[in-house]
């Protein structure tokens, strides 16, 4: 159980890393992607960005991952019994409503964590959940240390959302220095567009 203890630490110690280094990313993503989309504009001579098939195909996609994510929460009874008490705890302590006259500040952060908590909660996301109840000094329960391989998973998630980002068209523009090659990225990702639209 003692080198349990220690991987869980390890692995919640690296799901904060990448939480906070998503967050980076995900801030510098929508600069980029405006950028991006600025400079695909300009050389969009055929209207391809006006069509709105790939707004279209990720609306749709949208709308079946939140079909997914209300299925999910129609299942939440099955629970961990675990993950029951540790959600519970952490909601009891920090929900807007049963704060005692906070500061703007206070709220700011209770409101942060509830928001963290609620969305460990609906995604069953175990690295979340232990990282939030650490950060508001709550015990974690001897039962929690079993779940490694559940927090692995959540935090390989993480990674695979670091990981689009990084490999994502808008990214790659960006970070290419020659402007010869941005201008080629530039072509290529509207002519895929195009071949998209066409396809739909």
């Amino acid at each position: 159980m003692e080198t349990n203890k220690l991987i869980f630490k390890r692995l919640i110690r690296e799901y904060e890393f990448i939480l906070e280094d998503l967050k980076d990313l995900k801030n510098i993503k929508e600069k980029v992607d405006n950028e991006f989309m600025e400079r695909l504009s300009k050389i969009d001579t055929e209207n391809v960005l006006e069509g709105g098939g790939v707004a279209d195909a990720a609306e749709s996609w949208s709308k079946s991952k939140k079909d997914i994510k209300e299925l999910e929460a129609a299942e939440q009874d099955d629970r961990d019994p675990v993950f029951k008490k540790i959600f519970r705890k952490i909601v009891v302590k920090c929900h807007p409503d049963k704060l005692i006259e906070p500061t703007e500040k206070e709220v700011l952060y209770y409101t942060n964590i509830y928001n963290d908590v609620v969305e460990a909660n609906e995604d069953q996301d175990w690295g979340l959940l232990i990282r939030t109840a650490i950060k508001l000094e709550i015990e974690i329960p001897e039962e929690a240390y079993s779940k490694v391989e559940e927090i692995q998973e959540d935090l390989n998630k993480l990674k695979a959302k670091q990981e689009a980002i990084l490999n994502s068209a808008s990214w790659n523009w960006y970070h290419t220095k020659d402007s010869n090659n941005q201008e080629e990225l530039l072509q290529n990702h509207l002519n895929f567009l195009k071949n998209f639209n066409k396809g739909l």
